[in-house]
């Protein structure tokens, strides 16, 4: 079990309107506190961006940046969206997200569904290998689905795959036999899968990384360190080739690689670039092809819709997702569901959309669905809009009038969202009158101050945070992996506390239903008990995937999961 960690990350106490109203190249002085210490700094803001003098063709490969160091590279462990960029090149699961949404065979050929809808079986590649010449056989999918759910690895996708035959039982260690689990090799090249009944959804999991293969004799080889370089097995595109932590991520083109002859890009090389001023500046001076996962300052964004090349190389595609404030439920003042609607009435999402993140395309949510997925709910249909009478009448019922009395309300995030969360902030401070705590860490150690306050419902009432920023990518193309995945209460995903019995039976629902009206049904009512009813979740606004791509470069972004630079090709 995890030990109670308390929370020494930075806290916020400078007004988001600091650096947002400076001029070009302006220094201004902001003060923070950082564990119980007084600071004062200097920041320039951001100038305007010099004449590039680098060369994409002096560039070897392609550079795309990420914007934290990866977590981990453990296909049984990592949940981020930066781990699985860098998996995504080097391991090949069963099949495959392409740019237009649909699923291609990968690993596999095909599969074929039993008539009663539980099992599937699926026909392998028999000229897939790993990277040192051992073939690729079913019983390496086999040992990935089963070390995912063994107890010991304490996987957070495990409970994904409780949809198996003996999955949640087998999870928690009901059972101990892996054979009682819902996977199963018939030979080298057919891999079985049984569910516990038919599953609506289950055809938009098989791309995903909870079906990647592994090596279990590498692993027992290595231990911890087998996803060091050198030791990872690939049997993807590419391989791991160097791994400096917290600066840069190398790969190679994998010579045996089934489909070699088809990826053009030989090498990759992904800087780890946490500053979005340096990652758009290093953009602008061609030494990448691609913005990546290190984002730009959204105080650019008006410049680069201006300028002719930028706005050009400005590629606004589908990710469907959900940017969100989660409520700790169990610990005061968030504890009061009077007080959490008046959170979610004050906060003009539509302003911070057009003012603060310059992005007027982006949708904002009053619900957890996202648009284009089924169950999507049209702003101001469901959950709690930009309301001040009623965010101060819900205040006032909770026994703060104007906010007299209201504690101070502590709020986590992790860096890179400073200018939404401290909008936020501003907003619940001008609109109910009450004094809002910011405090911030980098990705990695926010993520392991969340998860140490999630092992019991008393150490998340204990924990030190009312409010915490966070966002989900869909992984596939069904409300389940959000709705369910993300925000049911027994999710390790989410860190509320919050309990529905009703919510819970409405998954279960729409879980075994194969009408899609039915479904959709259940899905709207589901959404409305999570983000209007209980107001466990403060839905901000959709995702979008909002990237600049150098002209010449062929890509594609699928919307569901990473890119696979198999498919890119260089100018």
């Amino acid at each position: 079990m995890k030990k109670t960690m308390s929370f020494l990350g930075l806290l916020i106490v400078a007004s988001m309107l600091l650096a947002a109203c400076a001029p070009a190249g302006e220094t201004i002085v902001v003060t923070e506190i950082v564990e119980g210490q007084v600071i004062e700094k200097v920041v320039t803001a951001t100038p305007e961006a010099a004449e590039p003098v680098g060369s994409l063709a002096a560039l070897d490969g392609l550079w795309f940046s990420l914007g934290t160091e990866p977590p981990t590279l453990d296909v049984s462990l990592a949940t981020d969206t930066t781990s699985h960029m860098i998996m995504h090149q080097v391991v090949e699961g069963l099949f495959e997200y392409r740019g237009d949404g649909s699923i291609e065979p990968a690993g596999a050929t095909s599969f074929t569904v039993s008539e009663d809808g539980t099992v599937y079986t699926i026909t392998l590649r028999e000229d897939a290998v790993w990277s040192d010449g051992v073939p690729v056989v079913a019983q390496h999918f086999v040992d990935g689905v089963v070390r995912l759910m063994l107890p010991a690895t304490a996987s957070e996708y495990a409970w994904l795959m409780y949809d198996l035959q003996g999955g949640e039982e087998f999870n928690t260690g009901e059972i101990d036999d892996p054979a009682l689990l819902g996977v199963k090799a018939l030979d080298d090249y057919t891999f079985e899968v049984t569910l516990k009944a038919p599953t609506p959804y289950f055809e938009t999991v098989l791309p995903f990384s909870t079906f990647y293969p592994i090596r279990l004799d590498i692993i027992d080889e290595f231990g911890d360190a087998w996803t060091e370089p050198g030791n990872y097995p690939s049997n993807g595109a590419y391989l791991l080739d160097y791994w400096d932590h917290e600066a840069e991520v190398g790969l190679v083109k994998s010579p045996t690689y089934w489909g070699a002859a088809d990826v053009s890009i030989e090498k990759i090389t992904f800087p780890i670039i946490v500053e979005q001023v340096t990652n758009l500046a290093l953009y602008e001076n061609n030494e990448l092809h691609a913005s990546g996962e290190g984002g730009y300052p959204n105080e650019d964004m008006p410049r680069i819709l201006d300028d002719s090349v930028l706005s050009e190389e400005l590629r606004i595609l589908p990710r469907p997702g959900v940017y969100y404030v989660g409520l700790n439920t169990l610990t005061s003042p968030t504890d009061d569901v009077l007080v959490r609607k008046a959170l979610a009435s004050a906060i003009d999402r539509k302003t911070i959309i057009n003012n603060v993140l310059n992005r007027p395309w982006q949708t904002p949510l009053s619900c957890t669905t996202p648009p284009r997925i089924l169950g999507y709910q049209e702003w101001g249909t469901c959950g709690h809009t930009f309301d001040i009478e009623k965010a101060q009448a819900y205040l006032a019922e909770a026994g703060y009038p104007d906010g007299e009395g209201f504690p101070t309300l502590r709020v986590w995030f992790n860096r890179g969202n400073e200018d939404i969360l401290e909008a936020v902030a501003a907003m619940w401070t001008e609109n109910l009158n009450i004094h809002v705590e910011l405090r911030t860490n980098e990705w990695a150690v926010y993520l392991e101050y969340l998860d140490a306050c999630n092992n019991s419902k008393e150490e998340l009432a204990a924990c030190e945070f009312n409010a915490y920023r966070m966002g989900w990518v869909m992984d596939y193309g069904d409300p389940q992996n959000q709705l369910e995945v993300v925000f049911a209460p027994s999710s390790t995903f989410q860190y509320t506390g919050w309990e529905s019995a009703r919510f819970d039976e409405l998954m279960e629902l729409a879980g075994s239903s194969f009408v899609t009206a039915d479904r959709e049904a259940f899905y709207f009512e589901a959404d409305k008990i999570l983000s209007e009813d209980e107001v466990s979740i403060i839905p901000i606004m959709g995702y979008e995937r909002n990237t600049l791509v150098k002209t010449g470069v062929t890509f594609e972004y699928p919307p569901f999961g990473a890119p696979a630079f198999k498919h890119w090709d260089l100018p």
